[in-house]
């Protein structure tokens, strides 16, 4: 008896079937993914957040100072130190799942200022345990979140960081709790939204200074739409917004389109 087969048609008639079923599922799991990563970066600046309240408590309001670096996301080793003791936190916290380039696991950013330039491809953490105190504090890592600590100097109290913002308005750096008027409003830590200030469409792709000069690996922000920004004959793809937390400890989303620019500082302009 001869066995029937199936034809031409039916297998391309099948084939079509589970083309449009992939069609339809990949934007769905997409999508999913991406809340995902949403929910646990949320937990992760959560958690930073209250171990810098937790370290407030003990210390007469103040917060940890931030020491070592110069842009928004580089803190020292010290300061990680003491939120992840505080907080009973690992290092993974300070990284964003969604973030392209920085890796907790590479060195090159949990331990930027301590490995050589020249490094392009990922280096293994080294063993941090022999630091002392001051070299804590003279080293930094290259977060991918941005911290409103303030950064001063211990020798003379004054802070390293502009009192004014790109948009006029006074620049809120924490330094003490409890001298703090609305802590519900005012932003501890978030996500980097980061653009490259003569690229208008450039938030993912940022290559001027610290990791592109160092490592050749570009900088980005961390959540992205499906959407794209079009300018003249460039694209790149949009923010979809960022986690906040806020000196009361409480975290929200907030979507990029409700956020401005508010910074520039080393040629990249931050939201």
């Amino acid at each position: 008896m001869r066995k029937r087969a199936f034809t031409l048609i039916e297998l391309l008639v099948v084939i079509a079937i589970i083309a449009l079923l992939l069609a339809i599922l990949l934007p769905a799991l997409t999508k999913s993914k991406d809340l995902t990563y949403r929910l646990i970066c949320k937990n992760n600046i959560r958690q930073q957040g209250l171990g810098v309240i937790l370290y407030s408590e003990q210390c007469d309001g103040h917060v940890p100072n931030v020491y070592a670096g110069s842009w928004f996301w580089d803190v020292s080793f010290w300061t990680t130190n003491k939120i992840t003791e505080m907080s009973d936190v690992d290092y993974q916290v300070f990284f964003c799942p969604s973030n392209k380039y920085k890796k907790p696991s590479d060195a090159r950013y949990w331990q930027y200022s301590w490995i050589s330039a020249g490094e392009y491809q990922p280096v293994e953490l080294r063993d941090e345990s022999t630091l002392t105190e001051a070299q804590q504090q003279a080293q930094y890592r290259v977060l991918s979140y941005v911290y409103f600590l303030d950064r001063w100097d211990p020798a003379t109290g004054k802070s390293l960081y502009t009192d004014t913002l790109a948009t006029g308005e006074k620049a809120k750096w924490i330094r003490k709790m409890t001298e703090l008027r609305n802590a519900g409003s005012t932003l501890m830590i978030m996500d980097a939204i980061i653009r490259q200030n003569n690229q208008d469409w450039n938030f993912d792709n940022v290559n001027n200074g610290g990791a592109p000069g160092k490592y050749q690996q570009n900088d980005s922000s961390n959540h992205f739409s499906r959407q794209r920004i079009v300018s003249g004959a460039n694209s790149g793809q949009k923010p979809s917004g960022g986690n906040i937390v806020f000196a009361d400890g409480h975290a929200e989303w907030r979507p990029f389109d409700d956020m401005r620019y508010r910074m520039d500082w080393g040629n990249w302009w931050w939201w």
